[in-house]
């Protein structure tokens, strides 16, 4: 969502890999606050592990163990293994970041609201005078359809980018069937 809204797009340390925070028992706290208040003050210390650039000894980032902890998934989830996988989260951001440079309406064009209950769907246009996008969220875990309907009814689409598919939905009946959490970018043709 946020690479497919105007304004700056901020992508915060390690997200762009699914970078997790690792659990941090109250004795190794290093951070002053989250000792002086603990158990009301959540430790920051999670939010400060190193990057994940690779699967050796302290994930890439250094010949000596660094302060904080890393989360023991960091051998499969850092850049070296997702810069490898085609599929990966990391070259899904690098896509989205292409998609938001080459389509001017991501960045520039204006924001109109397109679905009825953004709590399920969250669906809206980008558009320029040139140029329509479509970018539907389906934010729950289920199949779920999506209606064009109103200003979308007969309008043809192009497939842009989609997190659980590589090509155009089918329409049926002005539907489209949406998987769970998936995100879907479409192009007026």
């Amino acid at each position: 969502m946020l690479l497919t809204l105007r304004g700056t797009p901020y992508i915060y340390y390690g997200e762009e890999i699914g970078m997790r925070g690792p659990r941090i028992k109250r004795a190794d706290i290093i951070d002053p606050l989250s000792k002086k208040y603990w158990p009301f003050y959540p430790a920051r210390d999670k939010a400060r592990s190193v990057a994940q650039w690779s699967g050796q000894e302290y994930a890439g980032f250094s010949p000596v163990k660094p302060a904080y902890p890393l989360h023991p998934n960091f051998t499969k989830r850092n850049v070296e293994a997702q810069r490898a996988d085609p599929n990966s989260l990391f070259n899904f951001y690098k896509k989205l970041i292409h998609i938001r440079k080459e389509l001017p309406a991501l960045r520039q064009g204006k924001y109109q609201p397109v679905s009825d209950d953004p709590r399920v769907i969250l669906a809206y246009l980008r558009q320029t005078e040139d140029q329509t996008v479509l970018v539907v969220l389906n934010m729950g875990g289920k199949l779920t359809p999506f209606f064009l309907g109103g200003a979308l009814t007969g309008m043809k689409w192009e497939f842009v980018l989609s997190n659980k598919r590589t090509t155009l939905p089918v329409l049926s009946n002005q539907t489209i069937l949406l998987e769970g959490e998936e995100a879907l970018i479409l192009k007026a043709v």
